[in-house]
């Protein structure tokens, strides 16, 4: 999946479980710059720029609601 701007994303561990949650908030040809999220709270929490490359095993997300669902599972 591309990582267009205001995609919702999990990023994920070794073992493939959900670690950090964000929202991608720009994005060029190389880099992506992303809005982390806290899990106990929700709110942001830090930003960061990462190579395109580093973000190709992400989960992205199409709706906010999606990656809500996909989120609550973590704690489920």
């Amino acid at each position: 999946m591309t990582t267009s701007t205001q995609k919702f994303f999990h990023t994920l561990d070794l073992q493939g479980n959900i670690e950090k949650q964000g929202e991608v908030i720009s994005r060029n040809q190389n880099r992506v710059t992303v809005e982390f999220f806290s899990w106990m709270d929700g709110l942001p929490n830090g930003q960061k720029s990462f190579d395109i490359e580093a973000t190709k095993t992400w989960r992205f997300y199409e709706s906010e609601a999606a990656w809500n669902h996909a989120g609550d599972k973590v704690f489920a």
